[in-house]
């Protein structure tokens, strides 16, 4: 692949990711790239193009099986470990997704049941699913405001010690998971 094409693709992978689809323009990708806007749409073809060319693969999931335990790091540094990669950032992403859906009511149930279903409840009370729905919308929350403020704000420099954001975002990611984790051993003792 020629640099242009490269530096535009970088360009381009970073402020979608950032920013969405439709908030990006070909001239700010040109600017960020140090090319001009007709050097884009040369190398890129269609800002359609360009972003299905930027867009980085989706990571894949974490396994059903990985324990509560410990998942608040976790979580946090594979979150950090993509935004050093440029690699997708599927909290931050959702956001853009469910905007520009057709059906953002529907979105948003896709994002639940892509990123919050494995906190799902076995059928109980009423009370329990609620609560349990409220800590994993404080995960969600968490997640995203950590994509958003390491991405698009560039916050919390993790440059200079990553180690040690992971432990202390990761330990506010933790309080989250560890009360749904309650919430679920409570409702498992109530069935």
């Amino acid at each position: 692949m020629s640099q242009t094409r490269q530096q535009v693709l970088e360009a381009a992978r970073r402020l979608f990711g950032e920013r969405g689809y439709a908030a990006v323009t070909i001239r700010e990708i040109a600017a960020a790239a140090g090319v001009s806007p007709a050097m884009v749409m040369k190398v890129g073809g269609s800002k359609e193009q360009l972003h299905v060319d930027a867009t980085p693969l989706e990571p894949e999931p974490l396994p059903p099986d990985v324990p509560l335990e410990g998942l608040g790091e976790l979580l946090v540094s594979r979150m950090l470990s993509r935004r050093q990669e440029g690699g997708a950032e599927p909290w931050l992403r959702a956001i853009y997704l469910i905007a520009d859906a057709p059906d953002p009511e529907a979105a948003r149930g896709e994002f639940r049941d892509r990123f919050l279903s494995r906190f799902a409840l076995p059928e109980g009370s009423a009370a329990a699913e609620a609560e349990n729905r409220r800590h994993c919308d404080q995960l969600a929350c968490l997640m995203v405001g950590l994509a958003a403020g390491t991405r698009t704000l560039h916050l919390l420099d993790y440059s200079t010690d990553r180690a040690a954001l992971v432990q202390e975002y990761g330990a506010l990611v933790q309080q989250v998971v560890d009360r749904i984790s309650a919430t679920r051993e409570a409702a498992a003792v109530a069935t």
